[in-house]
């Protein structure tokens, strides 16, 4: 198995593990403001994501799949990457699976409020009401499937009414999404089989989509979320995962040798959803 996928949820091809390893950094945006009075306010974004350096030196062959993505063969992106040195954790991005910063990415939708929590790796809790102002659909997250692999979704939380974490699936072959399951939040949860290798849809769905479903008169409260190729684990996990992404800088590229095809490639990408 190759060491990475990416490229758009269609085009999910192989790709070799940079030679430098992959560097990243959890950027916050921030904004500075000159005050009158002399000092100086620093507004510091509360939530963070992943930007990405990767260095390669290889053959052309090998590296023409990401060539041909940065220059749109495939469309404008958004992109998608599968580190298979990760996908054994909790593959989620920081702010799903630790999901009181959810509280600053919906933004006023369903009235976030936080609340204090004693769990390891809650920090917080969030909670959402709808009392009938919001549209019931929320946030949503999409993140590739790891092949042959199983995903079990365990989700620390509660709630009224009828909330809860909607999840979808894409067909490979069409791109159209499953009706959506809704998982139920629990103080103590049970695993949530939402894709298996091991019966006929194998290889069937390429993709996952979670949704914060929570309508008219409903509360959804949630504490922390694991998305796993391993069924069991009783445990909040930290989020090692990331999010639909796109190329910030140009690609950059030299002939390392011709005589052997051999060229180097310099890229970087950031996490925008």
């Amino acid at each position: 198995m190759a060491d990475m996928l990416f490229g758009t949820l269609d085009h999910m091809l192989p790709i070799p593990y940079p030679e430098s390893g992959m560097g990243w950094d959890h950027v916050r945006d921030t904004e500075e403001t000159a005050l009158l009075d002399g000092g100086r306010h620093v507004y510091e974004a509360p939530v963070p994501y992943k930007k990405f350096s990767l260095q390669y030196k290889g053959g052309t062959a090998g590296l023409q799949h990401i060539i041909d993505t940065y220059t749109g063969v495939y469309g404008r992106g958004p992109y998608y990457a599968l580190d298979f040195n990760y996908a054994g954790g909790n593959q989620l991005p920081t702010r799903w699976a630790s999901a009181y910063m959810l509280k600053e990415v919906v933004g006023a939708w369903c009235a976030p409020l936080l609340i204090p929590s004693t769990a390891a790796l809650a920090g917080e809790t969030v909670s959402f009401i709808n009392i009938g102002q919001f549209t019931e659909l929320g946030e949503s997250l999409i993140l590739p499937c790891v092949p042959e692999k199983p995903t079990y979704l365990r989700v620390w939380g509660s709630r009224t009414g009828t909330a809860a974490v909607r999840v979808y699936l894409r067909d490979s072959s069409t791109g159209e999404w499953t009706a959506g399951t809704d998982i139920v939040p629990s103080p103590t949860p049970a695993d949530s089989v939402i894709i298996s290798p091991a019966d006929a849809t194998a290889g069937k769905y390429n993709a996952i989509k979670l949704q914060l479903f929570i309508p008219t008169g409903s509360t959804l409260v949630l504490d922390h979320l694991n998305l796993m190729d391993t069924s069991g684990v009783t445990s909040r996990k930290p989020g090692l995962g990331v999010g639909a992404m796109k190329f910030v800088t140009t690609l950059s590229g030299n002939i390392q040798t011709k005589a052997f095809d051999r060229i180097g490639l310099s890229l970087d990408l950031v996490e925008v959803e």
